[in-house]
């Protein structure tokens, strides 16, 4: 395996000099530091997005839909009526595999509490739990699988597993954490890592957005992070580039670098944890990231410098930060809970927000608009070009470059099935359309819904 030398000059504030080699930051221009153009307003004062009404209807015919109802799971196909696949009243979180024939879901009395694993096909058929409670506690016993996600264009999933010994703050007891790789369609499982002792994981390793890997856009290449170092690895397992970067395992707590691959393969944007003495949540104040770019050509990993610098807050419900598809945009919480965007290019900052809301955004194609709709009250939109304000309704998710679908304000109010409506993103004006699709009204605290665009056959 490769064994190069990183290329160094500077450290992130939490690696020891002697556990990382040093790092070249970007030279930025001075005035590229400080934020610019937007000036901080209080939340009340974000104005609603001007949005116009077309004559015409969208039509949503190539929209399959996945959504939870009382627990359980329906698929709907535009303006079809949806179809019951499950009724076990506990299922969790579908996700759509990259062609729309398979999705993934958990099963359990709550979400991250020792779940099972299911799949089934759009159609469904071959209902069945691909990674059992069982199967999970012959790595221990009370192992969870953790993040899930489809290697592209295919039908395997990469998983973690973890297994965390009950919170004692006078402890350093880490827990052990593993990856492995399921075939949905054959239920055949391959370990990738075996489980290894690790660090402690913030709030027992329960919150969504804590992950440590991510798969390369070819689906041929995973990079981990595991025992203070990032290795990239191939879906076999095989080590194809060791210890890219490094970071702190033991502060008692862990915290993971959040990683992004680079569309080419060259390499990835990195967000390196750059605490000494993590505790977790309530222990500690939020821990603060730097970022990277690091390159395979050359072994050189280079800091960009972000003023102000990105924290990590409210981690049971946020990511640590937002990037866009080409990596050039980043969107991050500072201190006071102010969001931030920052060009990944430049190391230019603009305030967005000055407090609050929720990460991840959810960014366009074209990687110039973003939207979160974490909160179904407030939904914000926004573009690496203006202020972000309140979006037209509820949004559900992006389904070309400049096109959303959202729910109506105040849609939950009535009894009666919501109509989603399309959103087509302008120069000053939103173009609302209305569509043929409506879906079951369900409290938004109880609706899961994910989506994919079919292509047209």
């Amino acid at each position: 395996m490769p064994t190069n030398t990183l290329v160094v000059s500077t450290i992130p504030v939490a690696v020891t000099p002697t556990a990382l080699p040093t790092f070249t930051p970007m030279a930025f221009p001075t005035a590229g530091l400080v934020p610019t153009a937007i000036s901080p307003t209080a939340l009340s004062d974000l104005s609603s997005l001007a949005v116009s009404t077309a004559t015409e209807k969208f039509p949503l015919d190539n929209l399959r839909m996945a959504y939870i109802v009382d627990g359980n799971l329906y698929v709907q196909n535009g303006s079809n009526l949806p179809k019951k696949l499950s009724d076990s009243g506990k299922d969790w979180a579908p996700i759509f595999s990259d062609d729309g024939e398979k999705i993934i879901f958990y099963r359990g009395k709550y979400l991250n509490y020792y779940n099972s694993i299911f799949s089934v096909n759009a159609d469904g058929s071959q209902m069945q739990e691909i990674i059992t409670t069982s199967w999970l506690d012959t790595l221990g016993i009370g192992t969870k699988a953790g993040h899930l996600a489809f290697v592209p264009n295919t039908h395997q999933i990469i998983f973690n597993t973890y297994l965390c010994p009950e919170y004692d703050p006078s402890s350093d007891t880490g827990c052990t954490v593993g990856l492995f790789l399921v075939d949905t369609d054959t239920s055949r499982i391959k370990e990738i890592m075996p489980p290894t002792l690790g660090g402690r994981l913030p709030i027992g390793g329960d919150s969504r957005w804590i992950s440590n890997f991510s798969i390369s856009p070819d689906g041929k290449l995973i990079s981990v992070a595991h025992e203070g170092q990032i290795d990239i690895l191939n879906m076999d397992g095989k080590v194809i580039h060791q210890s890219i970067m490094k970071y702190l395992s033991d502060m008692p707590s862990e915290l993971y670098p959040k990683m992004y691959w680079l569309s080419d393969l060259s390499g990835l944007i990195i967000a390196l944890p750059a605490e000494i003495d993590y505790r977790g949540p309530g222990y500690s104040g939020d821990p603060t990231y730097t970022i990277w770019r690091y390159s395979f050509d050359g072994n050189v990993a280079t800091q960009i410098s972000l003023n102000p610098e990105l924290l990590w807050v409210h981690m049971e419900s946020n990511d640590v930060v937002s990037i866009s598809p080409n990596r050039e945009w980043v969107v991050y919480f500072t201190k006071d809970y102010q969001v931030y965007k920052g060009n990944l290019l430049n190391g230019n900052t603009d305030l967005l927000l000055p407090y609050g809301w929720f990460l991840p955004m959810q960014w366009s194609s074209n990687n110039i608009y973003f939207a979160n709709n974490a909160n179904p009250a407030e939904p914000i939109l926004g573009s690496v070009d203006t202020l972000p304000g309140y979006a037209p309704g509820y949004f559900l998710g992006w389904i070309d470059a400049k096109r959303f679908i959202y729910f109506p304000p105040f849609a939950y109010v009535n009894k009666e099935d919501i109509q989603i409506f399309v959103g087509e993103t302008g120069k000053d004006t939103i173009l609302s359309y209305e569509s043929n699709v409506f879906v079951p009204n369900v409290s938004s605290y109880y609706y899961t819904f994910v989506f994919i665009t079919l292509e047209s056959k």
